[in-house]
Order: structure tokens, then sequence, then C-alpha cells
């Protein structure tokens, strides 16, 4: 699975912030009786939707058991907590429920073989949740250019030299858009620098993660490819570059009226 997480604290606060922008989906859906949060590390997002979603079954999955302990240390929602997929999926009537992937995919990709993928993207799509919503990296296959001198050499000059030697030791010259881009991404998460430094926040492109959504049974309701505000200001503020490139992407998929339901 990759390097470890050293500073849980860190890490947590870093998945807790930008909720509000994480819970983009919970004005645009209706009548879901069940969330499955997958990925629910702590359960800090699903503290958030309990909030919003008064009278929905909230049920947080995640593989690492020591977040699921953690989320059920500190459960303020009454979810269930499970480190079972399967488990989370006995109890969800597929008609009226939501699965939610908030930076999810990214880390699936980087951390799984080939089959694991494949398998993920089955638990996805075959169960026949109502809606999907999705939150994460993601850049556009336009990314892959040369970088603007002047924005790598403002990197250069005024970030880590020992981040920057790490980043390119791993995944080449900055001198890369693609990697110029993806570097800004890491470079404020040094507390967890080791595992960060090695994740590929951008596994695949925009294009490659539409053409997964198998559009016989469901539609994109919503789409929006954007820099978070922070992000952007910080990047600013730190190195003087303003982005070009779109670095998230939200997606709420709706399933098709008519589809076959996968579960009872």
């Amino acid at each position: 699975m990759g390097e470890s997480i050293k500073n849980y604290d860190t890490y947590i606060e870093g998945m807790g912030k930008s909720f509000q922008d994480k819970l983009f989906f919970m004005d645009k859906i209706d009548d879901i009786t069940e969330l499955v949060d997958f990925g629910c590390a702590d359960g800090t997002l699903i503290e958030h939707m309990s909030k919003g979603l008064p009278g929905v079954s909230l049920i947080g999955y995640d593989i690492s058991q020591e977040m699921i302990k953690l989320a059920k240390g500190k459960d303020k929602t009454s979810g269930l907590f499970t480190s079972d997929f399967n488990e989370a999926l006995s109890i969800v009537n597929a008609n009226k429920s939501l699965l939610n992937l908030s930076s999810v995919i990214h880390e699936v990709y980087s951390y799984s073989m080939p089959y694991a993928i494949s398998e993920f993207w089955n638990s996805v799509f075959n169960p026949g949740f109502q809606y999907i919503a999705i939150r994460d990296f993601c850049v556009s296959s336009s990314v892959n250019r040369k970088a603007d001198v002047n924005d790598w050499v403002k990197v250069i000059q005024k970030a880590d030299a020992n981040q920057v030697l790490d980043y390119e030791s791993i995944w080449g010259s900055i001198t890369e858009n693609r990697n110029l881009v993806h570097f800004l991404m890491k470079y404020r998460y040094v507390s967890n620098w080791e595992r960060e430094v090695r994740e590929n926040y951008f596994p695949i492109t925009m294009e490659k993660l539409l053409s997964k959504v198998p559009t016989d049974k469901y539609e994109i309701i919503y789409f929006e490819d954007y820099v978070l505000p922070f992000t952007a200001n910080k990047i600013d503020e730190d190195f003087g570059i303003q982005l070009h490139d779109s670095t998230h992407v939200k997606l709420l998929l709706k399933r098709k009226s008519g589809v076959m339901k996968y579960l009872s």
C-alpha cells in the first residue's frame, strides 16, 4: 500500500479541509435513505454530512482498520463504520442511495494492482447506486506540454531544493507542465512528505475518467473542473504562479430510470 502515514493528525486535518467543496452534491440530490462514504478515513466528512442529511443512514467504508477505529472512537453521527465493503452494501437500498468518492480514485490507482482497480470500478457501478458523487484530483490531457519557463524558474528559486530533488527523482523534470502542476499540489505536505511525494495525484486524465462512466446506466447531472481557490491563492502567494490548468473535478452521476437494480 505504499508509504505509511507517519502523522495521522496532519493527514486527517488535510483530508478534512475544504469539506464544503467536498459536499458539493448535497443540494443536488433528493429522496435518498442511505449514503456510503467510500474511503471515509476518520469519519470527519460523514460528521459534516450528518448535519445536512437528517434521517439518512450514513455508512463509512475504509480499507484502513486504523482509520475505522478512529472513526468509531469519535463518531458523533450514529453512523456505521466498516472495513468490509460487502457489509456496507448489505444494508443499502440501491433505489435511494448515494456512493460518495471523495479523494479516493487517485489513491486507488496509486496503491492498487490492475485487477484491484478493475474491481474498484465494479464496486462503483455494479451495485446500482441511485447517485454517485466524485470529487478528486484530475487534469485534462492538455496538461502534457512544456511548462512556462518563468513558472519553473520561480519554483527552483523559492521551493525547498531537497523537495524538488526528491520529487524530480520520482516524477521527472518540472520543466514538464504536468510535473510542475503535480509538484505544486504536493509541496505543502511536509509532515507526510515521504508518502505524499510518491503518491500519484493525477493517475488518470479527465478524459479517461469520463470514459469510465457507463452511459447506458448513468447520466452526468453535474460536472465542474476547477482549481481550489485556497490552493491557487497559496501557490500565487508562495511562488507568484497563476495556475492555468484545472486540478480537480466534481461529478455527480444519477442512475437512469428503468435501469436494472442490482441490490434488493
